[in-house]
């Protein structure tokens, strides 16, 4: 029996001397909560877009109108024995007015000019009035537009 004690505590030695401590290696990372931006999306409320056309005069009007009644878009002027025009609008609508200021480019120049819209039941009538030029812009002299019925842009499908 006195063996059996000397093995069973050499076999006890053994088997606690065999074991091997493995240090734990806790590495503590530090990760900073990083906020995921919402891709940036424009509020639009509709696009809806406009042309003129008959038979060599063609006008084109593209509007994404925002929540707040605020507009681009493009328009393009392509009238017979004129210089063809085209650029981006940003404006406001108010009621049944559209206000804009009409970029473009023509022959090659940049220009700026304001441009008015009355909403009608047919689509967009542009107006005219008097104007002067500051800083290279043609600007609305006053508010009392002649409504040019003969180019009426009625509502079509955007291109």
């Amino acid at each position: 029996m006195k063996n059996t004690t000397y093995i069973f505590f050499f076999i006890s030695l053994f088997l606690f001397g065999c074991k091997s401590e493995v240090p734990e290696k806790i590495e503590k990372v530090s990760v900073e909560k990083q906020e995921i931006a919402a891709p940036k999306t424009e509020s639009i409320q509709k696009i809806e877009c406009y042309t003129y056309l008959e038979s060599k005069d063609t006008i084109y009007m593209a509007l994404r109108i925002k929540d707040d009644s605020i507009v681009e878009g493009d328009l393009s002027y392509s009238l017979f024995e004129k210089d063809q025009n085209k650029g981006s609008i940003r404006g406001r609508i108010s009621n049944d007015s559209l206000f804009a200021s009409y970029q473009y480019t023509s022959e090659g120049k940049e220009s700026e000019r304001e441009v008015f819209f009355l909403k009608s039941p047919d689509g967009f009538v542009e107006g005219f009035t008097e104007t002067e030029e500051s800083n290279g812009k043609a600007s609305f002299r006053n508010k009392d537009f002649k409504l040019n019925d003969r180019y009426t842009l009625q509502r079509t499908d955007c291109r």
